[in-house]
């Protein structure tokens, strides 16, 4: 292809296209009344267009776009799958000036505009209800009924903030003003003098933009007009040079100072801290939020680390003793993700319908792949829950102890858009009088809108080609018809739409959009200028103070359409995959804070932060210095493998961008570099058929063996294979090297030579389709490379620049310069491991509390002990040799046999009568059930210490009510009323939280017992629960001490937290949550699901299942049994999980085999009762190794091994070189979250 194979004569400034239509349209550029001639501001900039060789210009739009790449300015929209994805946004260098003068009188007519629509929303909210507004009853009668049933029908509208307060609440913090030019700027120096002169002064035209849209709620990408121009002036310095003085950018410093001002007005609090509250780090505008943080001043917090104290403010949580109130909330969430709140019945709404959102159950899809709605017992939908909820908001807003924004989008709404513009400002001229401005002079005002009624429906259809249907409370391009670009299909279908519900819609007049000349390459044209629709959105700020007036900064988003003809010319949203252009303000009147391009451009600095740190900011900063320390370690080996880097590198972006704004929101551009350097030097389209290999591997090996696993050569032959490193689920994918492979070559010829041996030949063939695939695995080689020395140099180099920015960050923040020590390629921080209570190699320095650790620690049998009487041991001793001898004869014989020499058992040791009456009794006695300890002795052992702890005897240590550290045996009502459990749960113990969002080391643990169980059952579930009571102590006491010792040493330990316990957790902190849905869970299953894996082997039986019933369901999951871990990936939380069951299982086996050996009738198999995951035949097979695990003091590592694979469906652990690593978890570092797995339940 040639480099240029258009002239640019060719290009049209004026001509545009809406779908395939042509059509003659403004140009933010080029005057349409002078042929292809420049505004005069703007005549640099076509000057050097139309120089410039257009495959040049789109050369260094790719660059600039590769700019905005490296310092994460991404976006993220909804794929035709329903799920949002990032991807990169489009840039182009073709710089969109605005004058000046026009700016100023942009900036007025929204001055007036914002100074009455916070009227309106005071009047609407400062009264009783909508209707009892002053400005709504004002309004004429039909267009009334439309505003009433708009307000009160948006998701946006919370009856909640009603109250005579609110009429003096400052609304309208911030608000997006989305304009589209729609005919020529003018000449204003020649023209508006001589209108003037000549006293024609209604002459004077209105400004040359359309509204298309208020943004009311949080508008974005204010920061990426910034490092577009940066990203510009770094390759061609002359574009901006060319413009002369330019308006700079005021952004951050109004962000700063509106949100100062509103939180002290409406509190009267000048002492405290704002905030800007963040969708989270997984959202495509959080790097962008985090420059809008760093540079305001505000401080970025997520709602987890909120928390709202006695008198009801809301408080930061940081790492000091002392945390700082809360005096203003910058909010860039949705608001009833905020103010969620079950019990003032305010929950999430689905922003079209305004009803409710659902719990959905995500492992059932429906035909729009939406999951299942979850009803509750009673059949009625249950409400999502917010992540964003900040406890206590609603009353400490009404209650002026906190300001909020974001609370003003009942007004952002298009059905009401020329209602607002044309009635508010008259009502509430005085007002705008009153701020000292004219009521004359331009306007802001929208397309011409039509009111939705049936009569506007008729209107519409005469000319559709005209109007624009929009769903009124949408954003993102999402909901909005063009009608002149649809199919006839899909028209005719968007007109019967709004037929059968005129009133659910907005319908604006289609106005021609004003096109840029943006630089693009056709497959057919070669390089060429497509004239691109673009809008230019401004952000308006309007502080708190009695004179405060609103305040347009000098800033905009420049954003085109992705498109020149069809569907999408007309839409301009960025996450319709539209792009971005640069955007400068022009000094035409001599601005006395004008400045050159070189200043406007230069890089800002962070605001110094004076707070402490938050919490969970800090345990996060500790994550990055251990990736930092990892990458050294990987950088400092001979051999340096490109793919561990980039997944580490990966790790750390993602980490970044939970907490970017207090390092440096440039630092990232180092981490940006390094993948990117190493994406180059792995194929991705590679990698991703490896995974993919591997990944259905997994699923036709689970496959196979589940034919053969109730053959009886099977135990012998999983054993083989369990010793192959290659079926580790995260070692093949993450870790595998040559010298696994040579081993796995060999336990592979070993696992062939057993199954040649093997006489069933349906046996045999699956044996070897088993070796076969294994071995294709073990060959199959990772797409990789080995760094060379100059790369790893290259990276480190890059590692210390990202080091050393947020070294020079945190230095600047007094309160936050001992983190500094973090970043630091040798940084002072731990290997990860996790070793459970009890089973690590720390235990000898903690006391002794459960009966496993006596064994343990001693080395010796608690039933061979003094602990167990005389009588017991000789009536045990006894009923050994019956056993014995019960073995000598054929099975058929053997039942009758035991219970005949029950009968004489029992009446030669009476007490196991009792006991044994006890056992079978329907109904029983507190009294009975303590009776009972003596054949539980490690339950026994576990409630005596528990007791012992309380100050109180062992019957006062139970209870028949929830009671903090008692034993509380409770019954199915109680539970129901308490919604505890919905399954039939044998126990539980949990720690809950003495507040919303508290600290973890002030809950109160609680532990319960069903009732209705028999006393035996009862007391080793009781047994079982107390070992989990220990590991919650252990683990609260460990942040009482972090919290004494304060800052770095608490950011460790809440480090340690999120990557190790953070899947422990109900999914909210209080005592009355609700499981609605307690389906057995699959570990791994709902990655499965993401990975579209539905119609592969194993998958397609459970989704069938799921469909079916949770009964069916749970069938299926039996029938695998602990087959499932060779398929499933599994996180680290979930591991734990799984790991500190290992003791309370075996102790389960302990005291029921220890019951049975004393003749007693115990309706309980010790080994299901240690591996609850287990199918038949596992627990035939394990059955050797647990039962010799329950009969040794020391620990038996193969057979807790075995119980920690036998917890949950789908978690394995894998056999490790040395027998007690396999109950240690030392994992690659990966990104972590805390705070949302921190405030939730413990159990």
């Amino acid at each position: 292809m040639k480099k240029e194979t258009r002239s640019k004569k060719d290009y049209n400034p004026n001509v545009g296209f809406i779908g395939q239509t042509q059509v003659q349209v403004a140009n933010y550029i080029f005057s349409a009344k002078k042929s292809r001639q420049a505004y005069t501001h703007a005549k640099p900039i076509a000057k050097r267009l139309l120089k410039e060789a257009v495959a040049d210009h789109y050369s260094e739009s790719k660059r600039l776009t590769k700019f905005l790449k490296n310092r994460d300015l991404t976006f993220s929209k909804k794929t035709s799958s329903g799920e949002y994805k990032t991807f990169t946004v489009p840039c182009t260098t073709t710089v969109v000036p605005l004058q000046k003068s026009l700016f100023n009188d942009v900036e007025k007519a929204a001055q007036k505009l914002m100074i009455a629509l916070r009227a309106v929303i005071q009047d609407i909210y400062g009264s009783k209800s909508v209707e009892s507004s002053k400005f709504v009853q004002h309004l004429p009668t039909g267009v009334r009924e439309i505003f009433i049933e708009a307000v009160k029908s948006s998701p946006n509208y919370f009856p909640q903030l009603h109250h005579k307060n609110m009429k003096n609440y400052p609304f309208m913090d911030n608000v997006g003003l989305d304009l589209v030019l729609v005919e020529d700027y003018l000449n204003r120096s020649e023209e508006f003098p001589n209108l003037i002169s000549r006293n024609k002064l209604d002459e004077i035209p209105g400004l040359p933009f359309r509204i298309l849209e208020i943004n009311a709620g949080s508008p974005s990408g204010a920061s990426n007009n910034m490092n577009v121009l940066q990203g510009l002036y770094e390759q061609a310095p002359e574009i901006l040079d060319s413009l002369g003085k330019v308006m700079p950018n005021d952004h951050f410093k109004i962000l700063g100072e509106t949100y100062r001002s509103l939180g002290e007005a409406w509190t009267k609090n000048k002492k405290g801290v704002q905030i800007l509250l963040p969708p989270g780090g997984s959202n495509g505008a959080a790097p962008e939020i985090h420059q809008l943080a760093a540079y305001s001043g505000l401080i970025y917090a997520e709602a987890d680390q909120l928390y709202h104290d006695e008198q009801g403010y809301i408080r930061l949580r940081t790492v000091a003793k002392e945390n700082p109130i809360v005096t203003a909330i910058y909010s860039r969430v949705n608001a009833d993700s905020a103010l969620y709140d079950p019990e003032a019945g305010l929950f999430m709404k689905d922003p079209e319908s305004a009803e409710p959102v659902y719990l959905r159950d995500n492992l059932i899809k429906d035909d729009e792949d939406e999951g299942k709605i979850v009803l509750d017992p009673k059949g009625k939908p249950i409400p999502m829950q917010s992540a964003y909820a900040i406890p206590g908001i609603i009353n400490a807003i009404i209650d002026r102890k906190i300001y909020m924004g974001g609370l003003n989008r009942i007004l952002d709404n298009k059905i009401i858009l020329a209602t607002l513009t044309h009635y508010a400002p008259k009502y509430y001229a005085s007002k705008i009088q009153a701020a000292g401005l004219e009521l004359d002079g331009s306007k802001i005002m929208p397309p011409q809108t039509l009111p939705p009624t049936a009569k506007s429906v008729e209107t519409i259809k005469q000319n559709p080609d005209e109007w624009v249907i929009k769903v009124p409370t949408n954003a993102g391009g999402q909901g909005v018809y063009i009608l002149k670009t649809l199919s006839k299909q899909k028209r005719e279908e968007v007109l019967k739409m709004i037929e059968e519900k005129p009133s659910e819609y907005a319908y604006q007049q289609l106005v021609k959009i004003a096109r840029i000349p943006v630089a693009v390459q056709r497959k057919a044209e070669g390089f060429k200028f497509a004239n691109l629709a673009a809008d230019i959105r401004t952000w308006v700020f309007f502080g708190g103070n009695k004179d405060d007036l609103p305040r347009m900064t000098h800033n905009a988003l420049v954003r085109y359409a992705p498109q020149e003809r069809g569907k999408m010319s007309s839409i301009v949203n960025t996450s319709a995959g539209g792009g971005y252009a640069p955007f400068v303000i022009v000094d035409d009147v001599e601005d006395q804070n004008s400045v050159y391009a070189s200043d406007l451009i230069a890089p800002i600095e962070p605001i110094q932060i004076k707070t402490d740190m938050p919490v969970f900011v800090a345990a996060q900063m500790v994550q990055i210095a251990r990736m930092l320390r990892e990458a050294k370690d990987l950088l400092s080996k001979d051999v340096t493998y490109a793919y561990e880097l980039l997944e580490l590198s990966e790790g750390m972006k993602v980490q970044l961008k939970e907490i970017l704004s207090f390092l440096h929101p440039r630092s990232i551009e180092s981490v940006y570099k390094i993948i990117d350097m190493l994406e180059h030097r792995i194929g991705k389209t590679d990698l991703k058929k490896h995974k993919e290999f591997i990944s259905d591997s997994q699923l036709t090996l689970v496959s196979i063996l589940k034919q053969i696993e109730d053959y009886p050569e099977f135990p012998i032959f999983r054993d083989i294979i369990d010793n192959i490193r290659a079926t580790n689920t995260d070692k093949i994918i993450y870790n595998y090297n040559q010298d696994d492979k040579s081993l796995d070559l060999v336990i592979i010829d070993d696992a062939i030579s057993f199954a040649e041996k093997v006489d069933d030949k349906f046996m045999q063939r699956k044996m070897f389709e088993t070796t076969h695939l294994l071995k294709q695995m073990i060959s199959k080689d990772m797409p990789n490379i080995v760094l060379g020395l100059q790369s790893k140099k290259t990276i480190e180099k890059h590692l210390k620049t990202f080091c050393n920015l947020s070294i020079q960050r945190l230095k600047d923040c007094p309160n936050m310069a001992e983190y500094a020590q973090l970043f630091n390629l040798d940084a002072d921080v731990t290997k990860l491991k996790f070793e459970t209570l009890y089973l690590g190699e720390r235990d000898i320095d903690k006391e002794i509390k459960v009966a496993s650790q006596f064994e343990m620690r001693n080395q010796a049998k608690l039933t061979e002990s003094d602990y167990i009487g005389e009588n017991l041991k000789r009536a045990r001793q006894e009923w050994k040799k019956i056993e014995a001898l019960a073995q000598t004869l054929k099975p058929e014989k053997r039942k009758s046999f035991l219970e005949a020499k029950r009968e004489d058992h029992f009446r030669v040791f009476p007490k196991l009568a009792e006991f044994q009456a006890i056992i079978d009794k329907p109904v029983h006695t507190l009294d009975e059930m303590i009776k009972l300890l003596d054949i539980a002795p490690f339950a026994k052992f576990n409630i005596e210490k528990f007791a012992e702890e309380q100050g109180c005897s062992v019957k006062e240590v139970f209870s028949h009510k929830l009671e903090e550290k008692k034993i509380s045996i409770l019954n199915s009502s109680q539970l129901k009323r308490l919604r505890l459990s919905n399954r039939e749960y044998a126990g539980e113990c949990f720690a809950k939280k003495l507040n919303d969002h508290g600290l973890y080391s002030d809950s109160r643990i609680y532990l319960w017992v069903r009732s209705e169980l028999d006393p035996f059952t009862k007391l080793y579930t009781i047994g079982h629960e107390l070992i989990h009571f220990q590991q919650l102590k252990h683990s609260m006491l460990a942040e009482k001490r972090a919290l004494k010792d304060g800052g770095l040493s608490l950011a460790k330990f809440l480090n340690y937290y999120g990557n190790f316990l953070g899947a422990n957790q109900r999914t909210i902190d209080k005592i009355e949550f609700d499981m609605q849905k307690e389906r057995k869970p699959l570990y791994g299953y709902a990655d499965r699901i993401h990975n579209q894996d539905l119609d592969k082997p194993v998958i397609c039986e459970l989704d069938a299942a799921i469909r079916t019933s949770d009964l069916i369901w749970e069938e299926k999951l039996d029938e695998y049994g602990s087959l499932f871990g060779y398929m499933m990936p599994n996180s680290l939380g979930i591991r734990v999980k799984a790991l500190q069951e290992v003791l309370p299982a075996l102790e389960n086996a302990k005291n029921i085999l220890f019951a049975k050996e004393l003749g007693l009738k115990v309706d309980a198999d010790p080994v299901k009762a240690a591996l609850p995951t287990a199918n038949a035949n596992q627990i035939n097979y394990f059955r050797e190794e647990i039962i010799a695990a329950t009969k040794s003091a020391k620990p038996h590592w193969e057979a807790l091994r075995i119980i920690a694979s036998h917890q949950y469906h789908g978690v394995t652990f894998f056999r490790a070189d040395v027998d007690h690593k396999s109950l240690t978890l030392e994992p690659k570092v990966r990104a972590v979250a805390v705070g949302s797995s921190y405030n939730q339940t413990q159990q």
